[in-house]
């Protein structure tokens, strides 16, 4: 049986190590979204505008929403200097 492959790219652990960190990403904008919820229900039951709500709620879905896309970049880019070998993160010196 051949030994693990256990390198580490760009600082990052080996490909197929990152399960358990998108589930813990995933668990806390789960809880950012809770959190978000339980403030829009408080700012509503301030003075029963929904509209104060909804900024909250909005508020909380672009802060996630730009966080993801940040992930998606990080992650796309991470793959991309593994494929075309800049391991280190810098370009081969000539």
């Amino acid at each position: 049986m051949p030994p693990e492959d256990k390198t580490i790219v760009a600082g990052q652990p080996a490909a197929g190590a990152g399960g358990g960190r998108s589930r813990i990403i995933g668990w806390v904008a789960l809880a950012i979204l809770a959190w978000g919820i339980f403030h829009a229900i408080g700012a509503w039951r301030f003075n029963h505008n929904p509209l104060r709500a909804v900024v909250v709620l909005v508020c909380v879905g672009a802060f996630l929403g730009f966080w993801m896309v940040m992930l998606a970049a990080r992650q796309r880019r991470l793959a991309k200097e593994a494929s075309t070998g800049f391991e280190s993160g810098r370009p081969p010196s000539e």
